[in-house]
Order: C-alpha cells, then sequence, then structure tokens
C-alpha cells in the first residue's frame, strides 16, 4: 500500500475528471457546515486531518454513489478508477468549497459550499458563512471558490488595498501548496476491498449498522442495497413501496438468526446472508401477500407495527418459491397473534425482546410443533374506543381501520359494496368520518369536547360522496337518504357495527352501544 498525496487542485481535478468516485456502500454526505469549515480551518493552518484511503481498480463497480450534491461525470476507460473507502466526508467538502464547473443535482442543499474567509479576522476560526453569500463586502469577506478561478481572483484583489491583497495572496498560496495526505491500493479482490471498508470503519460512529452489512454482503455478484432496492421496486405495486432498510434488515436477522435485532448477526459470514437471501425475499412477498389477503393491509402506512412485518417474514420464509400451502390451523394462530399483537400494542416501543420471544414461537409453530406463538394475554375492553382518537399515525387508530374492514362495510347511503383496496391503500384519514358528525355535535347541546367527538368509536369506512351527502345532519336525518328497505338497511348498519337506535340522535347512548360492538368484535377476532 503505497502512501502519497494531492494537491487540492490536482484531487478536484480527477474529481472533475471523474477518475475519483464514491462506491455504493458508503453513505452519504453528513457534515453539517461547522465541520466543512472546520476542516478548511485545518489545512489552512496545517493541522493534520486524516489521509484518504484510495482503492484503484480498473473494473468498475455497477453501482455508485455521487460525490455529496455532485453527480461525477464517468471516467475514461483507459484510466484506473480510484474508490473512496475512507475520507468521503472531507473529499466532499474540499470538492464542493473549492470547485466552481460541477453543478449541483437538482434539490440538493448547497449552501454549506458557500465558505468565505474574513479578512483581518480575529477569531480562531476564520471561515465564515454568511447569511446572503451573493451579496458580501469584499473588503471584509472573500470567497474560498475564487482560489483556484485564477481571474476572478485577481479580479477581486486589483480594487482592494495592498494589506488585504497581501492577506487573500497568503490565503491561495496556502491553498495550492496544501497537499491532502492519501493512501492508496491497488487489487481486484473485492472481497479483500470490503474486509479494508469494514475494520476502516466498525471503530466509528458515522456508519449505521446497514452501512457495515451492505460491505459485509458486497461480493462481485451481490450488492445488499441494490438487492433491497430492487424489493423495494417490486413492493410498489403492493402498497409497501416505503418500506426502509432498518426493516428489511430486521426481516434479514428474523430469518438467518431468529432475532430482530440486525447487529446480532454482524459477525457472520457474508455469504449466510446471500445464499438464504431467496429465502428472505419469498418471506417477505408471502407475508405481504397474507397481511393484503387476510387482513386487508394494503399499504405499510396502515401496518400497526412494522415488527409485525418481521415476525411474519420468519413464518413465511421458504427456500422454495412456490412453498407448500400453510395449514389452516397454522393459519388461525397467525391471525390469533395477529390481532392480539395489535390490540395489546406488543412492539409499541421497539419490542425486540418480545419480537424475539415471538420468532421463537412462531419457528415452532412452523414446524409443525406446540408453539406460544398467541397465548400471551391482552387488556382491553370497550373503553378502548371510547379512549382513543382517531390519529392515523397511532397504533390504535390502524388497528381500529383494520378491524372495521374485517366487516366488509358497505356504502353508508347507497349500500353498494367499498372497495376496500382502493380505501385502504393510500392509508390516509380522507375516507374515514364521523357519523355524527363533528359538526353537528359541536352545535348541539351536549357540549362535546374534540376528544368525545373524535373517539374511534364515532368512526366509520365513508366515501367522500356519503361524507357530502350526511354534511352536518345528525342520524335521524339523513335517515332519509339512505335505502328504505329494513334488510337493505340493517345490512348496511351491521356492516358498520352500528344498531338501528342510533337514529335516535342519542350520542351517548351510540357511543356505548357502538363500542360495545367494537369490543365484540374485537374479542372474536383475538380469540
Amino acid at each position: 500500500m503505497a502512501e502519497s498525496y494531492y494537491f487540492i487542485k490536482d484531487l478536484i481535478n480527477d474529481l472533475q475528471r471523474g477518475r475519483i468516485r464514491i462506491p455504493s456502500f458508503q453513505r452519504g454526505f453528513v457534515w453539517d457546515p461547522d465541520r466543512v469549515s472546520y476542516l478548511i480551518d485545518s489545512i489552512y493552518k496545517s493541522f493534520p486531518f486524516g489521509s484518504i484511503l484510495l482503492w484503484r481498480t480498473r473494473n468498475p463497480l455497477r453501482t455508485e454513489r455521487n460525490l455529496g450534491p455532485y453527480k461525477l461525470p464517468n471516467n475514461d476507460p483507459e484510466y484506473p478508477i480510484d474508490y473512496v473507502l475512507d475520507g468521503q466526508q472531507r473529499i466532499t467538502s474540499i470538492f464542493g468549497i473549492f470547485q466552481i464547473i460541477l453543478s449541483a443535482e437538482e434539490n440538493q442543499d448547497t449552501n454549506w459550499t458557500n465558505l468565505f474567509f474574513e479578512l483581518n479576522s480575529q477569531e480562531a476560526v476564520p471561515f465564515k458563512y454568511l447569511d446572503d453569500p451573493n451579496n458580501y463586502d469584499a473588503n471584509r469577506f472573500f470567497p474560498l471558490k475564487y482560489v483556484f478561478d485564477s481571474p476572478r481572483y485577481r479580479q477581486v484583489t486589483r480594487n482592494l488595498d495592498e494589506d488585504l491583497a497581501k492577506q487573500i495572496d497568503n490565503l491561495v498560496d496556502i491553498f495550492t501548496q496544501a497537499t491532502i495526505p492519501i493512501e492508496r491500493f491497488e487489487t481486484e479482490e473485492r472481497k479483500y476491498v470490503a474486509s479494508v471498508f469494514e475494520r476502516i470503519n466498525r471503530q466509528k460512529i458515522d456508519l449505521d449498522t446497514f452501512d457495515l452489512l451492505s460491505v459485509w454482503n458486497w461480493s462481485e455478484d451481490f450488492d445488499l442495497q441494490e438487492k433491497f432496492r430492487e424489493i423495494s421496486e417490486e413492493l410498489q405495486p403492493f402498497g409497501f413501496k416505503d418500506i426502509g432498510s432498518e426493516l428489511l434488515l430486521k426481516c434479514c436477522s428474523a430469518v438467518i438468526m431468529n432475532s430482530s435485532n440486525p447487529s446480532d448477526f454482524i459477525e457472520l459470514p457474508g455469504s449466510e446472508v446471500r445464499q438464504k437471501f431467496d429465502e428472505i425475499r419469498t418471506g417477505i412477498h408471502l407475508a405481504i401477500d397474507f397481511l393484503k389477503r387476510e387482513l386487508n393491509v394494503f399499504s405499510l402506512k396502515l401496518l400497526p407495527m412494522e415488527n409485525i412485518l418481521v415476525v411474519l417474514t420468519a413464518f413465511f420464509a421458504n427456500p422454495r418459491k412456490q412453498p407448500p400451502p400453510v395449514p389452516q390451523e397454522q393459519y388461525k394462530v397467525i391471525k390469533k397473534w395477529f390481532w392480539r399483537s395489535c390490540l395489546s400494542q406488543r412492539y409499541a416501543r421497539g419490542g425486540s425482546k418480545t419480537t424475539d420471544l415471538d420468532l421463537k414461537a412462531v419457528f415452532e409453530l412452523k414446524n409443525g410443533r406446540a408453539s406460544t406463538l398467541a397465548s400471551f394475554d391482552i387488556d382491553i375492553d370497550n373503553n378502548y374506543f371510547v379512549r382513543n382518537t382517531l390519529n392515523m399515525s397511532s397504533i390504535a387508530t390502524k388497528t381500529f381501520i383494520l378491524l372495521l374492514a374485517q366487516n366488509k362495510p358497505l356504502n353508508f347511503i347507497q349500500g353498494t359494496n367499498i372497495s376496500l383496496e382502493n380505501v385502504l391503500s393510500q392509508g390516509n384519514r380522507k375516507e374515514f368520518h364521523h357519523i355524527f358528525p363533528k359538526a353537528y355535535l359541536k352545535k348541539s347541546d351536549g357540549n362535546y369536547q374534540d376528544g368525545q367527538i373524535n373517539c374511534l368509536a364515532n368512526f366509520s369506512i365513508l366515501s367522500r360522496t356519503d361524507n357530502n351527502k350526511i354534511k352536518d345532519q345528525p342520524p335521524s336525518k339523513y335517515r332519509l337518504e339512505m335505502p328504505s328497505d329494513s334488510k337493505v338497511l340493517e345490512n348496511i348498519l351491521t356492516s358498520h357495527l352500528c344498531t338501528i337506535d342510533f337514529f335516535n340522535d342519542d350520542y351517548e347512548r351510540f357511543i356505548q352501544t357502538r363500542a360495545d360492538s367494537l369490543y365484540i368484535k374485537a374479542h372474536d377476532l383475538s380469540s
């Protein structure tokens, strides 16, 4: 491994030519402006700031990362590529501060690149960010972007007095002669590169588990980040496009290690993840198919707790692409576990220990042995639907919506079937409305507070068309909009877990009666 150095100008030139690049297993640019200015100050004062580690290869990687906000041009294939293994934050900072040729990608933050040198500064760090970098006093500040832009630099100093011009000349001389220490090694053995990257970064706090596992599992034909992107794209049509790397890592860990903590398997050989990845992918797909088909979870937004997917992935994971059907008795246990977990908010605080208990239990169930998966107690009564208000981000609300969907509600006014997939795939509040309209209750003599009006028991799945017909009318009034056929009317009310006496406009009695009906439904699903 040869040690050398770069002059800043040469470093910028090689980046602009695409000869220095960022591998995809590096994380993005995360430094804040203060950290950038301290690095520039260290270079200015000849303080040590660490070396850059480069890996030279003639074979480009299939996936690469931008240099912060900048998309690097393609390298001339006649020249080798230097991939940055350590020092990406420093290289990005130096490039962003001094270069003037490449434009940043759209919608990228570049405020940190507008750094100025303060003339006659008495501060320990003479480098500043200004509120308006386009309007500044040239007798007080010099933009570092002009250091290697000779025409601009000369134009600025030409109009300054001799003392100020000398300060800028001195600044330019320092950065022109400053060197960036580098270490470069050359190899085509990518496993060796992955090991180097992992060992360098294992002691650092700016890499998370996914960053380490990405390189740890990286080989010539396997890139964990790319595999996760593929899964996300595959799940997009099914409403689960926003599944994140952390959740996918938990699913991987659940299948391989029977644990929901990805760090538990960081010491395993990367080959195990690579060998089992198709099994993991099958588990995720079948878990989502089960959630959609059996439980009406048409969007990740409506999944009450993420760890539910982790346990289900472990249950459905199978090395065969077309696994045999799951026995009905196991299905019953899984459904019971789902509802008991949701109603008790079993994984509300992350729940890694509880999740791991359930992973052990689901492994027993999967292998046909006695399992305690759905044997835990839950403490819920009819007041659950009164004390909890509608909040689309809460576990209680998501559970409530899925409970309503189990009853296959009909359109409230028309009595026709509701397309649950259309309604629930967005995972937003637009299709959930008050049965006793909020405006009506606000005007009534009951002096109801928002918490009473917005309790879960007063909501159902109503189309916007039906809700517009109801408006602010009491049930006794909008009853006239509903079908006159008593059987059809009964079917509509039953599908919404309502009784016909709510047309009496007695809100408090309605809430109690409906909360009782919701509790019975919840009890049936979780038993």
